[in-house]
């Protein structure tokens, strides 16, 4: 299925288009310009970029974690899964996750992973807590390792300790923002070859995007939240 406008050969509108991959529907792939993107630009988006035998972290279950979960699974490397849900946690080892921390149980997660890496952390974290969570995702990470900062839904915290552990340890520190175009037309033939179908928890008609937006507050979803804003 691709997508069919009528576009002036040389409109601004033609450069901002991508062909949407053929076995996703429309809700499926309208999650790939946001979520999946910023996902693949914390991975590879950097240097080194993700690499097959790499081990990655991601927060939670929202969009950007599953989407990173998805992504580096296909690439050949080992996930580790933090979440407060174990019905959640079991949805990620579905999906490819190898560990799953439960951080609710196990408040010292880092811990965790440095046990499960052998005492030598993650190469690439994908950090949607922000400040409340960072400390603790720079502890984690190996030494030269990436931290790609998407997100700050954990809430405030204190990261004034966060220089001392970028500079003392060599981290890549990057704050991510979505992602180019090149790295969107390079996401779409991963997700092509490997046949990776987005998580998609619900859909809603637009006339309920109220009830939409209350639903992704309560944070009941695994994968993205979809409003639906045509039934043809």
């Amino acid at each position: 299925m691709n997508l069919s406008l009528s576009v002036a050969p040389r409109s601004p509108l033609r450069q901002a288009l991508v062909r949407i991959p053929e076995h996703l529907s429309y809700e499926e792939a309208s999650t790939l310009p946001c979520a999946a993107l910023t996902a693949y630009n914390g991975l590879f988006g950097g240097k080194p970029t993700l690499k097959g035998g790499d081990i990655v972290l991601v927060q939670g279950t929202g969009g950007v974690s599953i989407f990173g979960l998805q992504i580096a699974v296909a690439s050949g490397a080992t996930v580790i899964a933090t979440s407060s849900s174990d019905k959640k946690l079991e949805i990620a080892k579905k999906l490819g996750a190898k560990h799953v921390i439960n951080y609710k149980t196990t408040p010292k997660w880092e811990e965790e992973v440095l046990k499960l890496t052998n005492g030598r952390g993650i190469d690439h974290v994908l950090e949607v807590g922000g400040p409340a969570t960072v400390i603790q995702s720079a502890k984690a990470t190996r030494y030269g390792g990436n931290l790609s900062v998407i997100g700050i839904v954990a809430g405030p915290g204190d990261a004034s300790q966060l220089p001392l552990f970028v500079h003392g340890k060599g981290l890549h520190y990057r704050g991510i923002i979505i992602g180019s175009r090149q790295q969107f037309e390079d996401l779409i033939r991963l997700i092509e070859a490997v046949k990776l179908k987005p998580v998609v928890n619900k859909v809603f008609d637009i006339e309920h995007t109220r009830e939409a937006y209350e639903y992704l507050e309560s944070q009941q979803h695994v994968g993205k939240v979809v409003v639906k804003v045509s039934r043809n």
